[in-house]
């Protein structure tokens, strides 16, 4: 099987870690769907606990240009919790709206202590303590919506619009710069929405069915950050990614 986590001591070794402990979730989830002529909807709520969740990753060797340590975190306690909605409705023969909310929480809930290793699989060091009790998980955002809009230009062809945003997206952070329990929360990514538009044609080619479809992806080439690292809590000092600008695909489906 793959294995992941902190099974093994760091995630370029294949030494089994003795010290690895049994991840445990706990997870409660309540959900409602609607259905009628015009109208299909659906809105769930959840709450999920892991506990003694692993992390493993890899941070510059301050000492040695090149070179990475490699961490080992066990005992990490999260919550994700919040609401989805989504629905679907034909507003006309020609026109269909289609949307989705939903609204997270996810936070950190413990504060544990980490190993780090060189790559020869040696602990440097002595194990630093992980202050992550409160702070938000990220790589995620924690609250999106999304609106669509589909038109029916002829009998096989649609044209159709789709908005996008990504809000409460916060950094992942560096495990050796949570060493104390009053730095601020991880830097908070931007909020940003983005547009979408395209349009499909279906024909027939021989005996199969095709469709043709062309797509602008970030229709107003919108400048945003996508994923952030987290030094100290401030954008000055996050490493951050940008998403693309301005894209356009084409391709053909045939059944």
């Amino acid at each position: 099987p793959f294995l992941t986590g902190n099974v093994f001591l760091s995630d370029r070794s294949t030494d089994l870690n003795a010290d690895a402990l049994n991840e445990k979730v706990f997870s409660a989830e309540l959900g409602y769907g609607y259905k009628s002529s015009k109208l299909s909807a659906n809105v769930n709520v959840y709450r999920t606990s892991w506990l003694d969740k692993s992390l493993t990753g890899s941070i510059p060797d301050p000492d040695n240009v090149g070179e990475r340590l490699n961490y080992n975190i066990p005992g990490l306690d999260a919550l994700h919790q919040g609401i989805e909605l989504d629905f679907v409705y034909n507003l006309t023969n020609n026109l269909t709206m289609t949307g989705m909310v939903s609204l997270g929480d996810w936070q950190w809930k413990s504060n544990v202590s980490a190993i780090v290793r060189n790559q020869a699989g040696e602990q440097v060091g002595d194990p630093i303590e992980v202050f992550a009790d409160g702070i938000k998980v990220g790589d995620a955002a924690q609250t999106t919506f999304a609106l669509g809009a589909d038109f029916r230009l002829a009998q096989k062809s649609n044209i159709y619009v789709d908005y996008n945003f990504a809000g409460d997206n916060y950094s992942s952070y560096d495990v050796t710069n949570r060493g104390s329990s009053d730095l601020p929360d991880v830097w908070e990514i931007p909020d940003f929405g983005l547009f979408d538009i395209g349009l499909r044609h279906s024909f027939e080619m021989g005996a199969f069915e095709a469709t043709l479809i062309g797509k602008v992806n970030n229709v107003f080439n919108t400048e945003y950050v996508s994923d952030a690292n987290d030094l100290d809590g401030t954008a000055s000092t996050a490493q951050v990614y940008f998403g693309p600008g301005r894209t356009y695909s084409v391709g053909l489906k045939v059944n």
